[in-house]
């Protein structure tokens, strides 16, 4: 039946399906309109449900209910859903306890299969709706986007969390405020992302692992950065306690650097402008590759030293504060300039990197040292004396490790704790102090059972291993004052943990072998070196074991003594040395204190809150105490 217009506007209430799509006048005339036939179309109508019986809304039975927004949306059919995002797509986030934060190698599905989920979380981890309750956020044509501006942002979290507690104690890779320009490849980026991962407690570390191990493939481009990226892994996974991949880590570093050439002098300058930015990160990672080679080596039981037994011809590091600036590089200093500088006149000062490589060759060579089955008593002296000498010759200002605004030269930290260490490794198995822990198998870090066969079977002689004891004693005296100055290990490179707990295993032995009056001095020290492998042992796996060493052979050795010494207090006039003791007016001509003492300030004092001094006027050392007033 032909449909009538209407009286008001003269337009037919329905029109056909070719004049609604161009939204053009229709006289509905059936069985096809006017413009339909004159243009030879055909003309279709949607059929009218006017009139018709209305459908309930509910199925039978069913109960009235009013639908959340998630079930709205779950009622969504996925097949209307697809068209829209047939392109983005999400990770797919399973329920593994560290799977909020995204990865590029995390699996990927389609965004459909995951719409129906009430909510996501956030790339921050901080538990937040993933889309805030929208299906695409506001600014973002995809939900892919979305999900990779997240990812971008994790990244930049990570890398500054990699410049704040890492990069000062290995700084090979420009500056942080340089990184962005330095446009690094996908493998710097992915260890920098791994190691940031650490100081986190998203759990998300392993993730990231197989990111470093994805873009450091055999199909690696051969390059600097390449062996940039395996230096850092390679320390990292040390300090994580994963031996074998750490050693192979290295070794491609290793190998990858003499490939390039990276330890000839002429490396950075002609492949970089000389005083740039970049050819000091070249001349960074040559020297840091035989430090690393170094700390590892020993860590891991093997002694091949490739970089540190060739001839050093690549110039010497910059100081810190002028490598940060990014500009003003200095020409940089040789090798043999360092080492002639006992005989200058006017007492030059090289960086302090510099001194950090000379204190890490002598570790070397104390341990090559403890290696050797007839060490010669005049090799023994040599080594002594190269430990003695680099602390003589430092300039005043590199004494101290922190300036007067708290900042810590964390390349003489490190240069100081490694000649207190291997001043520790020399002197211990010589001394009177080794028998006395049981069980020095519990320390990784305990020097090897051939040093300790060959001291005893050489012919020392009782005032010589005393004096041995005491320069160990000393080393670790000084490795336990140095870290107090800077307790934040997680600040600190992981190549001082062995350090700590070396220290810790001296002050515990020296601890049963003086008397109980000066105990609680050095049970301490050990406290301390505990807490500081306790607070480590939370980001790195070797602190974790070098600290239940330490502690159960503490628990073993200390357990008596705390017991005994608990209430067991002397009198105040017998907690300080007798020439640092106030005179007593009463007897002309005394510089101590006695029972007669009238000082009313000095007796009201407990003296069980004083421990007696383990007094050493440091004869031994020629570094000078630390003054913490």
């Amino acid at each position: 039946m032909p449909v009538r217009p209407t009286k008001e506007s003269g337009l037919t209430p329905v029109a056909c399906i070719d004049c609604r799509k161009q939204h053009l006048k229709c006289d509905a005339k059936r069985p096809s309109c006017s413009r339909c036939l004159r243009n030879g179309f055909v003309c279709q109508y949607i059929p009218s449900r006017r009139g018709g019986p209305r459908r309930s809304r509910r199925q039978p039975g069913s109960t009235h209910t009013i639908a959340t927004p998630q079930q709205s949306l779950s009622a969504i059919s996925s097949d209307a859903i697809q068209p829209a995002f047939e392109n983005a797509t999400i990770p797919d986030l399973s329920m593994q306890p560290d799977s909020h934060v995204l990865t590029p190698s995390t699996t990927t599905t389609p965004f459909s299969r995951r719409i129906t989920s009430n909510s996501y979380p956030s790339a921050a981890g901080d538990g937040s709706p993933w889309l805030g309750g929208m299906l695409r956020p506001n600014g973002y044509s995809t939900t892919g986007e979305f999900a990779n501006k997240c990812l971008l942002e994790n990244d930049d979290r990570l890398r500054r969390l990699f410049y704040e507690n890492f990069h000062a104690s290995h700084p090979i890779l420009v500056p942080s405020r340089l990184y962005s320009d330095q446009h690094y490849p996908p493998c710097i980026e992915a260890v920098v992302c791994f190691i940031g991962s650490h100081y986190t407690s998203s759990g998300r570390t392993n993730e990231y692992k197989r990111r470093v191990l994805d873009d450091l493939g055999p199909h690696t481009e051969r390059s600097t950065a390449a062996v940039q990226a395996w230096l850092l892994y390679a320390i990292v996974l040390n300090a994580r306690k994963e031996a074998e991949e750490a050693q192979a880590a290295l070794t491609q570093a290793i190998d990858l650097g003499l490939e390039l050439g990276m330890n000839r002098n002429a490396f950075a300058s002609t492949t970089y402008r000389e005083c740039s930015v970049e050819a000091e990160s070249m001349r960074r990672t040559w020297w840091e590759l035989c430090i690393a080679e170094i700390h590892i080596s020993f860590s891991l039981n093997t002694f091949n030293f490739r970089c540190s037994s060739l001839a050093p011809e690549v110039g010497l590091p910059c100081e810190e504060s002028l490598y940060n600036t990014g500009k003003d590089i200095p020409t940089p200093s040789a090798m043999l300039d360092f080492r002639r500088r006992i005989l200058a006149a006017d007492d030059p000062i090289f960086s302090s990197f510099s001194y950090r490589i000379d204190a890490t060759m002598i570790l070397c060579r104390v341990i090559v040292l403890n290696r050797i089955p007839d060490c010669h008593g005049d090799q023994v002296q040599a080594a002594e004396n190269a430990l003695v000498s680099w602390i003589n010759h430092l300039p005043a200002k590199k004494l101290d490790i922190v300036d007067a605004y708290g900042n810590v030269d964390e390349m003489m930290f490190q240069a100081h704790l490694t000649i207190g260490y291997a001043s520790m490794l020399l002197h211990l198995p010589r001394s009177d102090l080794q028998p006395v822990l049981e069980r020095p198998e519990k320390s990784q870090f305990w020097p090897g059972s051939a040093c300790q066969q060959q001291v005893s079977s050489s012919s020392l002689c009782t005032s010589t291993r005393l004096v041995h004891s005491i320069k160990a004693t000393e080393a670790s005296r000084r490795v336990s004052d140095s870290i107090s100055v800077c307790p934040n290990i997680l600040k600190h490179s992981p190549f001082i943990i062995p350090a700590l707990s070396l220290c810790g295993m001296i002050q515990l032995a020296t601890s049963t072998v003086h008397s109980d009056e000066c105990f609680d001095h050095h049970c301490n020290r050990v406290n301390l070196i505990l807490g500081c492998l306790k607070s480590a042992r939370r980001t790195w796996e070797l602190a974790e074991s070098t600290y239940q060493s330490l502690r159960s052979s503490a628990a073993d050795l200390m357990s008596d003594s705390l017991e005994r010494c608990q209430w067991n207090a002397a009198p105040l006039n017998q907690l300080m040395p007798t020439e640092l003791a106030p005179a007593d007016p009463s007897r002309p001509g005394s510089s101590g204190l006695d029972g007669n003492n009238n000082d009313p300030i000095l007796n009201d004092l407990p003296p069980m809150f004083f421990d007696r001094a383990c007094f050493n006027a440091s004869f031994f050392t020629a570094v000078p105490d630390l003054n913490m007033l």
